[in-house]
């Protein structure tokens, strides 16, 4: 059993299975996307409206060549497309394409019974507090950069 005053152990995995879990959700259903695409896909079309590139970054956690790597490979996949955002015309917005949404779509509902099974055992309260501290703690992480 690990000490539960190593959190980066049961952190570590838990991320390890959750992923191992959704790379099964997207093989069972087909899916030529990877976990990472499958993520920035998701936030894109549950965004509601197009992102930038630094947009993507900032909630993945990623740098901007990360982020670009994996928005080329879904725009070849014909999933996202790129335009120029009308009021600066320096920045590029991504759009999921018809085809992206369709996809998402489809895997919404296995990813939701994927989130479910997270929260059996626990209650609503319970679960409310996981969330809360998980984004405390990363919250803590992201402030050790800004003091550097």
């Amino acid at each position: 059993m690990p000490d539960p005053e190593r959190p980066g152990f049961v952190i570590s995995r838990l991320a390890y299975l959750f992923r191992m879990r959704i790379e099964e959700v997207l093989a069972e259903n087909g899916s030529e996307l990877s976990a990472e695409e499958s993520a920035l896909l998701m936030v894109l079309v549950e965004a509601g409206q197009p992102l930038r590139r630094g947009e993507f970054a900032e909630i993945m956690l990623r740098d901007r060549t990360t982020i670009t790597r994996q928005l080329d490979g879904l725009e070849r996949k014909g999933l996202v497309r790129r335009e120029p955002d009308p009021s600066d015309g320096r920045a590029i917005l991504i759009h999921p394409t018809p085809r992206g949404t369709k996809l998402i779509s489809k895997l919404l509902p296995p990813f939701k019974a994927l989130r479910n099974s997270l929260k059996r055992g626990l209650t609503v309260d319970e679960w409310k507090l996981g969330l809360k501290v998980m984004s405390q703690m990363m919250d803590n992480l992201i402030a050790l950069d800004e003091k550097a």
